[in-house]
């Protein structure tokens, strides 16, 4: 995938060339063999990755054993977005499926282009909150089939502790 690819990626609407070269020179390039584990669960490490080569799976697990693929993605897309602008441990695993070749920008960097004031900065969070946003739409909307289609009709303390888990956080 080559930069000018990339540059149609939705992390880069509303910015000019020039941006987009200044946001991917802040960009480390990173080569992944297949199998290897790019983000771990519970582990913080603040990076927003681009993905040009390669292929790799989403995958989160609880605390008894079960194991979900969550997503699979490929070329143009990213990952890492909710540890980044939320310093928290990362939700899921994500592992290579392919030999992959990356971008990573570090919090590090956009925290300097944001001291600076830097336009850029803000640019890549709102995009990248306009993304998140659209994924949150998508599980909404995947929730309610779920729960409709089933003929599973929640509860009323389930409702509730569902809300108090997205919401509040508990």
């Amino acid at each position: 995938m080559s930069d000018d690819s990339l540059a149609k990626l939705p992390i880069f609407n509303d910015m000019s060339s020039v941006e987009i070269r200044e946001s991917l020179a802040c960009a480390n390039l990173v080569e992944i063999d297949a199998g290897e584990t790019i983000i771990s669960q519970g582990k913080l490490v603040p990076n927003l990755w681009f993905i040009r080569e390669g292929r790799c799976q989403v995958k989160r697990r609880t605390n008894a054993g079960c194991e979900l693929i969550l997503a699979e993605l490929g070329p143009g897309t990213q990952f890492g977005e909710m540890s980044f602008f939320h310093p928290a441990p990362h939700s899921a695993d994500v592992v290579s499926l392919t030999k992959m070749k990356l971008l990573s920008l570090a919090r590090s960097d956009f925290d300097r282009l944001s001291n600076e004031g830097n336009p850029i900065a803000f640019k890549l969070a709102i995009n990248s909150l306009e993304q998140l946003s659209e994924r949150l739409r998508r599980t909404d909307q995947w929730i309610t089939e779920l729960v409709c289609e089933e003929d599973h009709r929640p509860t009323a303390s389930e409702w509730m502790s569902f809300r108090e888990i997205i919401f509040r956080g508990q």
